[in-house]
């Protein structure tokens, strides 16, 4: 947390060509955006210009990823579609390291329309392949080391359920009973195997 702070009061506001700005990889909100918001937030940029910064992180042949900011880069996007707005115009950005920017991006999305939980159980799972603990993972996003644990243990489950959950098709407290269900019946034949030993 400290890291990802001191990297943001850090960087400097700087320019960057919309041409160059890409959405990230490592950018938590993987959902499409609702069209009608990204319609809305175009018009309003399109009128009072861009208010808030992006954070972003250098990639390959000069871009730049977007982990901050992503429905504020597709309004822009859609803007240069329709002619609103020039490649080349300047965008303003901080860059961040490649390794804070899903702690970035987990960060901002979590403070403004919550993430949809497949979305959250993503993030948790990338950053412990970076090596985090869910200790502080916690502390770097402000959850309990409990909630993160739960979190990964749900993020291990198959992908089509995973899948399921993202479509809606599903909701999260489905998911956490299977999960319990499964559990259960790992453990039943773990003790079965036992007593058949015994």
């Amino acid at each position: 947390a400290v890291a990802l702070g001191s990297a943001l009061a850090q960087a400097q506001v700087q320019p960057v060509p919309l041409s160059a700005l890409v959405k990230s990889p490592l950018n938590v909100r993987t959902r499409p955006y609702p069209a009608e918001s990204v319609r809305g937030l175009a018009d309003t940029i399109a009128a009072q210009g861009l208010l808030q910064n992006l954070v972003v992180h250098a990639m390959p042949q000069g871009h730049f990823g977007v982990v901050c900011g992503g429905r504020r880069l597709t309004a822009m996007a859609l803007l240069r579609d329709d002619g609103r707005l020039a490649a080349d115009t300047p965008v303003p950005v901080k860059v961040v390291p490649e390794h804070l920017a899903v702690a970035a991006s987990m960060t901002e999305n979590g403070q403004q329309k919550a993430m949809h939980p497949v979305e959250q159980l993503a993030g948790f799972r990338r950053l412990a392949d970076d090596g985090l603990t869910p200790e502080q993972t916690g502390d770097l996003l402000g959850y309990s080391s409990r909630h993160v644990r739960r979190c990964l243990a749900l993020a291990s489950l198959s992908p089509a359920l995973l899948d399921a959950l993202g479509r809606d098709e599903i909701n999260l407290e489905q998911v956490e009973a299977l999960w319990i269900a499964r559990n259960a019946s790992v453990s039943r034949l773990r003790l079965d195997r036992i007593s058949t030993q015994s």
